[in-house]
């Protein structure tokens, strides 16, 4: 197989040496790194179930979650009595969510790389990508992959709901890093550094890399480092349009921002939502 040339352009650019821990391999602490807001997992629930009554002529009994993490989403939908099958490529994060599901029969959790997979089990009425981590697919080929594996999960007529940020500033490449932000954050007696940079990439590849290093302080130990290259891929509606059709599977059949069924696309100030239906 040969090298895919934006992940060799990746990995030319980002020459720093990255940590072995990651903050996915802490469930609970990346909660708290994420900045989510209290009630926001039930704010953004809620904005599916809207979504799906708009959109769908029929109950929705059963979804697809990817990219679940711990699939706090998933568990609001479970508890309601809606089945859900969640994937993620990190077991923590799975364990995590099957910890806390263990009261919950109708979640069940797949380890799954989320360009291409397949489940034991389909026929969902709608799958859902939330989190704004869409883009971290950057080559067509993988874009591709995944929407034809989440369509093979649903059944015809089924919708797809994915969740992108507000994407400004693409730059050329730099000699260093740029430095975002820091800030602390606090999970019960555990102390987090977080620094947060931007790695811009080559104006071709249409991405940049976001990097999130945390100086973890827990009670009487050393502290731990962890840090994650997150690529970003520049991704707009009328791009996730075009994948859709391409794909062969999807139409886009609409879009919405920030949560809201009537905001326009023009005063969007954080994010937006794509719905494909599948074909």
């Amino acid at each position: 197989m040969g090298t895919n040339p934006v992940m060799e352009a990746i990995l030319n650019t980002t020459s720093a040496p990255v940590a072995p821990a990651s903050i996915y391999d802490f469930p609970e602490l990346f909660r708290a790194v994420q900045i989510e807001a209290k009630g926001e997992i039930e704010a953004e629930t809620e904005f599916l179930k809207q979504i799906f009554a708009r959109h769908l002529p029929r109950p929705v009994r059963r979804v697809l979650d990817i990219a679940c993490g711990d699939s706090p989403h998933g568990q609001v939908l479970a508890r309601e009595g809606i089945e859900v099958l969640a994937i993620d490529r990190n077991p923590r994060m799975l364990d995590s969510g099957r910890h806390k599901a263990e009261s919950l029969p109708g979640i069940r959790f797949y380890q799954r790389q989320i360009e291409r997979f397949s489940l034991p089990a389909g026929n969902c009425d709608a799958a859902y990508f939330l989190s704004e981590t869409f883009p971290v697919m950057l080559d067509n080929a993988d874009i591709l992959s995944h929407l034809r594996s989440v369509a093979r999960a649903l059944r015809k007529g089924g919708l797809y709901c994915i969740d992108i940020d507000r994407h400004d500033g693409i730059e050329a490449v730099g000699r260093r890093r740029r430095l975002w932000r820091t800030r602390q954050v606090r999970r019960g007696a555990v102390k987090l550094d977080v620094r947060e940079f931007y790695r811009p990439l080559p104006w071709h590849i249409g991405a940049w890399i976001y990097e999130l290093e945390c100086r973890i302080h827990f009670p009487g130990r050393r502290p731990v480092l962890t840090r994650d290259l997150i690529p970003v891929r520049y991704t707009l509606p009328s791009q996730l349009e075009f994948a859709a059709r391409a794909s062969g599977v999807f139409r886009m059949i609409a879009c919405y921002t920030d949560l809201s069924l009537t905001t326009p696309i023009e005063q969007c100030d954080r994010r937006w939502m794509g719905v494909l239906r599948r074909l």
